[in-house]
């Protein structure tokens, strides 16, 4: 109901309704009289019961109670409020006693008082498993008496920041006609979804057009290991819909061959974990891949290849991704590859300041290759902040003019940008409203050399660096990987002599050891792009620093705000333990002083030398014995 009107619904039953906001009841500007219903198992992305906004009112009839229980929502699973002050729920039975936000969500200027009388349902503060012959009328605690439907077991499950538990789903096919797998399910704090593998634990949404929501959660967040199809057929579709969660961990994830949705995974207001995730092959009208939006974080081994993005008649949409940035980011060894746009006003990747807030991005080890844009670029760069791009390869792409259009500062080291359209750099010129941007360039190929890059209006600042190349890199040009380098590449064994500062992890983008004597001199020089010619594999399991007597370990890693630092002396000697940001500036020091040998654990709790809590993000921690470095690893802060 919408405009201000007014209804009045006495005895009546809402039942197996399925809508996107309020699966029985919705109202907008609306003013309703409810007395003796009885709403239950309705379902919807958002307040499975009812869904109220905009100045909606409700009136609870405490003399005829209406019951509303065992309604399917990922947020608000039976009601959810918006901007409409306080609602005084009456009822007789409601799912639970004590309605967390899970079940009664309030958002901008909303608010909740209740009468209940009765609950419904208890929640369990235990691991739960599920399973596609499993029963919601088991118990689900044990493996061997799973239930049956992952939105039941969210709404089942209770964890907190000292108790935790974790959803474990058996491999299997979820969906509607296979199972009555009802979607999409929400998430809770504290609480991990963990399907038993990725290739086959699939979930074929065919009920309704979200698959998992996250919103609006203080905690952390973990969904791992599942492969996702959705077959509803909604213009609105989006698979993976996450808002304002305080951390947000994505691993072994792989969104494949969807066609006809609006986005694939959308994020905002979040710090975010991100590993192992593949979105291959889908077609959708705003982004085919992924879409953050004032996100934070660490996303690493990505691949977002041969995605599509169609019939969007208005600007401002990638192909690939699309990052308006809060803080920090770091993009490592991820593949963008093969993505294409048809329409005029879409690129493939665009990175963006979100808020006006300065944040550094680093890509590093990453393949821009073959991707599509029916535009003036592949790549759009805007912000006040740093963006860093190491050890990247950019290659055959195309654009009606440049691979990278810069609206702010660049700085490119130990990079290929080779035959790409046109210009390889296009520097913006903003000086009408007070913008003068840098570009840094070292140890980089470009091809046509200086040539290369478009100043506009020779505005900005362009420092062309030490060991700079024009040569064709010689590529490998077959197989499945085919930016590797050949025997012959200018690129062997001729980036930045010195790597301290980038960070690099230990191994390039097919997992071989990142820094190696690829011309056979006797002196191991890291390669430019993101493959190291020649070098051998390592296990993607192994440490920053290979095993030494002195190897450290932290645990938890990802961590909010505490973790563990463990590491061993085999020797006495004078000890500093220190922690560095992205940036390679000193935040904390642990140790500092002269030990004995012996095993050594140490806590941080976040903050930096003069107690501020630190920004979510990746930091170094390392080991010095007797002034020289020991060991080092990287740790990843999430808030």
């Amino acid at each position: 109901m919408h405009d201000y009107s007014t209804a009045y619904i006495t005895n009546c039953v809402f039942k197996y309704n399925l809508a996107a906001q309020g699966g029985a009841i919705y109202a907008r500007h609306g003013f309703l009289h409810l007395s003796g219903l009885s709403i239950r198992e309705n379902y919807a992305s958002w307040g499975g019961a009812i869904f109220l906004a905009d100045d909606s009112t409700v009136d609870f009839n405490s003399n005829n109670r209406c019951k509303l229980y065992n309604n399917n929502a990922s947020k608000g699973s039976e009601i959810f409020t918006m901007d409409t002050g306080n609602i005084h729920v009456v009822v007789d039975t409601f799912s639970v006693f004590n309605p967390d936000r899970f079940f009664a969500e309030y958002v901008e200027g909303a608010t909740y008082t209740f009468d209940i009388q009765n609950n419904w349902m208890q929640l369990v503060s235990h691991d739960l498993y599920v399973a596609v012959d499993g029963d919601d009328t088991n118990t689900g605690l044990t493996i061997n008496d799973p239930l049956k439907n992952i939105s039941w077991a969210v709404r089942k499950i209770q964890a907190d920041e000292q108790n935790p538990h974790t959803i474990h789903v058996a491999a299997g096919t979820y969906s509607w006609e296979t199972n009555q797998q009802i979607f999409p399910f929400g998430c809770k704090e504290y609480v991990s979804i963990i399907g038993e593998d990725m290739e086959t634990t699939i979930l074929n949404n065919d009920f309704t057009e979200r698959t998992i929501n996250g919103y609006n959660l203080n905690g952390t967040v973990e969904i791992s290991n599942f492969s996702l199809n959705n077959f509803f057929d909604s213009e609105y579709n989006i698979p993976f819909y996450f808002n304002s969660i305080d951390s947000l961990i994505i691993t072994n994830i792989q969104i494949t061959d969807n066609e006809e949705l609006r986005s694939i995974l959308t994020h905002s207001l979040c710090n975010i974990s991100y590993n192992n995730i593949y979105i291959t092959g889908n077609y959708a009208e705003t982004n085919s891949g992924m879409f953050f939006a004032s996100v934070s974080g660490v996303m690493k081994n990505c691949y977002i290849i041969d995605n599509h993005l169609y019939s969007y008649s208005g600007p401002g949409r990638m192909s690939a991704i699309d990052m308006l940035i809060f803080d920090d980011m770091i993009i490592e060894n991820c593949v963008f590859s093969d993505n294409t746009s048809s329409n005029g006003d879409c690129h493939t990747i665009r990175t963006t300041t979100s808020n006006q807030n300065e944040y550094d991005l680093k890509m590093i080890n990453c393949l821009i290759s073959e991707n599509y844009s029916n535009n003036d670029c592949v790549m759009n760069v805007f912000g006040d902040g740093a963006n860093d791009f190491v050890n990247c390869t950019f290659a055959n792409n195309h654009s009606d003019n440049s691979t990278i259009k810069a609206y702010g500062d660049i700085s490119l080291k130990n990079c290929i940008l080779w035959n790409n359209t046109n210009y390889e750099i296009y520097m913006v010129d903003e000086t009408s409203i007070g913008n003068t941007y840098q570009l840094d360039i070292d140890y980089c190929i470009i091809k046509n050399g200086e040539a290369g890059i478009y100043n506009q209006n020779n505005a900005n600042i362009i420092n062309w660096g030490e060991g700079n190349l024009d040569e064709d890199p010689l590529f490998l040009l077959s197989g499945d990987d085919p930016y590797q380098l050949t025997e012959s590449s200018p690129c062997i064994d001729t980036g930045t002599p010195d790597t301290t500062g980038l960070f690099l992890p230990p191994w390039d983008l097919l997992h071989h050891q990142r820094i190696w004597d690829g011309d056979g001199n006797g002196s191991a020089i890291i390669d430019m792009g993101c493959y190291e010619f020649g070098a051998d594999s390592v296990g993607v399991t192994q440490h920053l620093i290979p095993n030494t007597p002195y190897q450290m370990t932290n645990y938890p890693n990802p961590f909010n705000p505490e973790t563990k630092i463990a590491f061993n002396l085999p020797e006495s000697g004078e000890v500093q333990v220190e922690i560095f940001n992205i940036k390679g500036q000193k935040v904390k020091t642990l140790m500092d002083c002269t030990t004995t040998s012996g095993n050594f654990e140490l806590v941080w709790n976040g903050r930096n030398d003069v107690g501020k809590l630190v920004a979510s993000s990746e930091y170094i921690v390392i080991l010095k014995v007797n002034k020289k470095e020991m060991a080092a690893r990287k740790m990843t802060m999430l808030k």
